[in-house]
């Protein structure tokens, strides 16, 4: 969709969003050059100066972001995070020094990013993520974190050089885009490393962590592996260690708040950021271990019983989930609301939670992309779940409604699947008493 004249223009906030999701959120039209294009128009001049991170991976990428700027930011160095999708409001996507953007701010990016798109068509995510570059740039942050959408080559994050490069994890997500081998997939995350970059990456198999380290050669890029060049050990405290060229340091920290298995990656940037000569304190890493979470990763928004919300949407982090719940002690029983996309490997998630949980409440998701809840419902069955134990609903508020009346104090309720599946339960648990 081409931008037609100024008097076409939207003003308000929600009349932006509106106007951006006329462009059509669910297409994906990957590629660099359009965005290039406008960012050479937009003059990002102090965005150009900060220090950016850009983080790709099939999983952990929003809880590593969201470590890393927060130690940053509580050492009262501006910060700019950029992630994707939100959940509730659109401002979450784009954070300074740990608030969301305002709206004022937010409009005049997007106004900034229309009047310079006049004759290249943008994507939703194209739209979204020059408006966040905008941002960074007004708000003259000098560190930006930024969270890769989809891949990482042709992803318009990557249209901005990074002085360090995140790669969490590699698994098999988005096969029909990226490609279906680890290896296919993890040339496509490795498009986002840079000539002489310094890239970490997280915990891998050895087909994907070859082909990165064949870029990073490539590149000339300083290549640092987690298990190799650096590790997390947990007890009563974190424990990071990394290795030098001739020592091997380690740190003591709080438990983190974010997956732990996210937090060795997140930390080895923070200490290369303190290399860079950035003054990043002790007190704020600490601060940021204890306290920063992501909203929708694993997280506990009631007692008795327990409601977690996860957005596990993928075979990897299907698999992550059920070892946690595997090592979770277990008072009562264990329940499922699920909801997915269309687009994504439900069956084999489902076979991988088959065992984790007692009994299943399937859901139809409300978007274009929403699945409905009788394929959720067949893969379970044809996977040797007893019929008895899967309840399918139109949509998640009846699913999560029908749940809490079958559930004891003592036992817990998983809402997964998807951001789209903890944004319906959210504002369906707004609406239930749940203290009756």
């Amino acid at each position: 969709m081409n931008n037609k004249n100024n008097s076409d223009k939207p003003g308000s906030l929600s009349a932006w969003l509106d106007y951006i999701e006329g462009l059509n959120p669910t297409k994906m039209e990957l590629g660099l050059s359009r965005v290039q294009k406008v960012i050479s128009r937009l003059s990002l001049t102090s965005l150009e100066k900060a220090l950016k991170i850009e983080i790709a991976g099939t999983n952990g990428k929003g809880s590593t972001a969201a470590l890393i700027s927060s130690a940053v930011s509580f050492s009262g160095i501006s910060t700019g995070l950029y992630t994707s999708p939100h959940l509730l409001k659109f401002n979450e996507r784009i954070m300074i020094d740990g608030q969301p953007v305002s709206d004022e701010l937010l409009c005049e990016a997007f106004s900034l990013v229309y009047d310079n798109a006049k004759d290249i068509p943008l994507t939703y995510f194209e739209f979204t993520t020059l408006a966040g570059f905008v941002c960074f740039d007004r708000a003259g942050v000098k560190v930006a974190v930024l969270e890769i959408g989809l891949g990482g080559r042709l992803d318009a994050v990557n249209a901005l050089d990074a002085d360090i490069c995140v790669i969490t994890s590699i698994g098999l997500d988005h096969t029909h885009i990226l490609g279906d081998t680890l290896e296919k997939i993890a040339a496509e995350k490795a498009g986002i490393i840079k000539e002489n970059s310094q890239v970490v990456v997280g915990r891998m198999k050895n087909e994907p962590l070859y082909r990165i380290s064949q870029i990073c050669k490539e590149k000339n890029a300083s290549l640092m592996v987690e298990g190799v060049d650096f590790y997390g050990l947990s007890d009563s405290k974190f424990r990071y260690v990394q290795k030098g060229s001739s020592i091997v340091s380690a740190f003591e920290y709080p438990m983190p708040k974010i997956p732990q298995i996210c937090a060795p990656a997140a930390l080895k940037v923070i200490h290369l950021l303190l290399e860079k000569g950035l003054k990043i304190s002790t007190n704020a890493i600490a601060k940021a271990m204890s306290e920063v979470s992501l909203p929708g990763r694993m997280q506990c928004v009631h007692r008795s019983p327990a409601i977690y919300l996860d957005v596990a949407h993928n075979p990897p982090a299907a698999v992550h989930l059920k070892e946690v719940l595997g090592r979770k002690i277990k008072f009562g029983r264990r329940y499922a609301v699920i909801g997915m996309l269309k687009d994504k490997d439900i069956e084999s998630v489902l076979e991988i939670l088959k065992t984790s949980f007692d009994a299943f409440y399937v859901a139809s998701l409300p978007t274009e992309r929403g699945e409905k809840s009788q394929r959720l419902y067949n893969a379970l069955i044809a996977g040797g779940t007893d019929n008895d134990l899967v309840k399918s609903y139109s949509d998640v508020e009846q699913a999560l409604k029908e749940c809490l009346a079958d559930t004891d104090s003592n036992d817990e309720i998983y809402v997964i699947g998807s951001f789209v599946t903890v944004t319906e339960a959210v504002n369906a648990l707004k609406k239930i008493d749940l203290d009756k």
